[in-house]
């Protein structure tokens, strides 16, 4: 187990981590062992919630400096008595989000990094509307769902280790709350898949000869017209200048995504039954 948790946390410190939250599996072999280690991968493990006989465990947030901007990270664990280790016990997260909220410096951007439950991450977006901006959840795994506004705080998906993960592109050139660049994609799409549907209806519509099944493919067309022109509208409407956005794209590690050798070499030594397939 440590030898695993090693080279994850190896990897993730070559792959640029710089913070991350105490989940409940991270702390499987103990909390010195996690920051011990994910110091020596240059990573800062962050808990605002998390105590031992009371007392802070790890620093509950840090100020990243990202491009000359300040991004303020905030770490939460899910709540309860840490399964591994009883003597380690999460606080409720949103009153330790918040004492660790009142810390922070000025920033530009505040990240909760959320190792709890979806519905956690989505009580926490809730209730810190106007204190923070994007909250990341992980630990539980919903698919590859799009980034959900909770007006305006974005909860977030992270991805599923060895299934899929998420790309997020944010640009703070402006203020307000956020635009989610990806609906203008997918509204894209809905258009496209909508213009296919038109053209079969208008086939059957050269074809049909039944007064009735004519007036209800018209109908049909029509009906179809106005959704795929909203839709249109939606998927070329521009971001308005001095607006911040973020774009979510998911990266699905599926048998096309060619293996490193030298990164396959180190995961077989761990484990001899890795298939290759991701």
């Amino acid at each position: 187990m440590k030898t695993r948790a090693r080279f994850v946390l190896s990897t993730m410190g070559k792959l640029g981590t710089k913070a991350m939250a105490a989940g409940q599996r991270d702390l499987s072999a103990g909390a010195e062992f996690l920051k011990t280690e994910a110091k020596k991968a240059g990573i800062t493990v962050l808990s605002a919630n998390l105590r031992e006989a009371e007392k802070p465990v790890f620093d509950g947030s840090t100020v990243l400096t990202v491009n000359g901007l300040k991004v303020a990270v905030i770490g939460l664990t899910t709540p309860g008595p840490q399964p591994a280790f009883v003597n380690l016990v999460a606080l409720p997260t949103l009153e330790a989000a918040k004492a660790e909220l009142a810390k922070l410096p000025k920033r530009d951007l505040t990240v909760i990094l959320a190792a709890t439950s979806y519905a956690d991450a989505q009580m926490l977006a809730t209730e810190l509307k106007g204190l923070v901006d994007l909250v990341l959840q992980s630990g539980e795994f919903r698919g590859n769902m799009p980034p959900q506004n909770f007006e305006p705080v974005y909860v977030l998906a992270s991805g599923q280790k060895g299934q899929s993960i998420a790309k997020l592109d944010v640009s703070l050139d402006g203020t307000g709350p956020f635009v989610d660049r990806g609906q203008a994609d997918l509204a894209k799409q809905q258009v496209e898949f909508h213009d296919l549907q038109l053209r079969n209806l208008g086939d059957r519509l050269k074809l049909a000869t039944d007064k009735q099944a004519m007036a209800d493919l018209k109908r049909n067309i029509d009906e179809m017209k106005v959704r795929r022109d909203a839709l249109a509208a939606k998927a070329n409407a521009p971001v308005a200048k001095g607006t911040r956005w973020l774009k979510q794209e998911w990266i699905v590690l599926d048998s096309k995504v060619v293996d490193d050798a030298a990164l396959k070499a180190e995961v077989l030594k761990i484990d001899p039954a890795y298939s290759g397939t991701h």
